[in-house]
């Protein structure tokens, strides 16, 4: 009886740690990964503005210098809320179903630096409009660096293939199968072996997480998006902000998953190694 059951157990705890590493990468993917929500929530953070902001500087300043402005000038314009609007746009433009190879995204507004123009100088107004538009397309054409035939191409093919479009089908069905070898672990050991189940069940499921824990980990600690072979650019910013949003979300969820099966598995631990108190005699009549 006992061979059987550890059989069992190990094949039940094989399907376990399958099912529940299927349920813990379908799920990113769908919820992370393929939500535009959730890229327009956490990829325009303050450094990404920052950089992407230092990315455009260089053809920003090349325009000022041309109108007498002074190096650097034109930065402040160039605000945090343009930014993510823009970035905003761009990922909007990346999920639409009519994108395949090609983004339709807007232009930069010009009319900050018109403004911008119009109130530290008195040229005219022909002038203001020829500076605004080239400053204008210079910001769109670093912004727009994403705009690549292979890169959105790629992105597109990952978009409507056959894993993203049944991402939500394998994470519920991983999601549904964990939880059904978890209850068939429970009916395993019952009764007496009720402790040593418990030890099983929370090990199998920190084994299932930690098979998914480790590649993220890896990916992150040995920082493979920052040794991508791209130049410094806005389409190298744009990039890794897209991949560090997925990678550091979805580690994020596992390192708290990780803990929650580390906190109870030791405590099933402790539970099944605590000695049972003895009986009290009864008492004699």
């Amino acid at each position: 009886m006992k061979v059987l059951r550890g059989i069992g157990t190990a094949i039940v705890l094989i399907v376990l740690c399958g099912a529940l590493a299927l349920a813990l990468v379908a799920g990113p993917v769908r919820f992370m990964a393929l939500n535009p929500a959730y890229l327009k929530a956490f990829m325009p953070t303050r450094s990404y503005c920052d950089e992407m902001r230092e990315r455009v500087s260089e053809d920003l300043d090349h325009v000022a210098l041309l109108y007498g402005l002074d190096e650097g000038a034109l930065n402040e314009v160039v605000t945090d809320e343009s930014i993510r609007s823009f970035t905003n746009d761009m990922i909007d433009a990346l999920f639409a179903a009519e994108t395949k190879t090609e983004l339709n995204l807007p232009a930069y507004p010009s009319e900050g630096f018109a403004a911008y123009l119009r109130e530290r100088t008195s040229y005219s107004e022909t002038a203001i409009r020829d500076f605004s538009e080239d400053c204008a397309a210079a910001v769109t054409e670093d912004l727009s660096a994403i705009d690549s035939n292979l890169l959105v191409g790629a992105f597109t093919a990952f978009r409507d293939g056959a894993f993203a479009n049944a991402s939500i089908l394998l994470f519920a069905g991983g999601a549904a199968l964990t939880l059904l070898m978890c209850a068939l672990l429970k009916l395993m050991y019952m009764g007496k072996s009720k402790r040593t189940g418990s030890v099983v069940l929370w090990g199998g499921c920190f084994m299932g997480v930690t098979l998914v824990f480790v590649p993220v980990m890896q990916f992150l600690l040995f920082n493979y998006v920052g040794r991508l072979n791209v130049s410094i650019s806005a389409f190298r910013t744009i990039l890794t902000g897209l991949l560090n949003t997925v990678l550091y979300g979805w580690f994020l969820v596992l390192l708290v998953l990780l803990l929650f099966t580390i906190l109870m598995l030791t405590l099933a631990i402790v539970r099944a190694c605590r000695k049972k108190r003895p009986r009290k005699a009864e008492k004699k009549a």
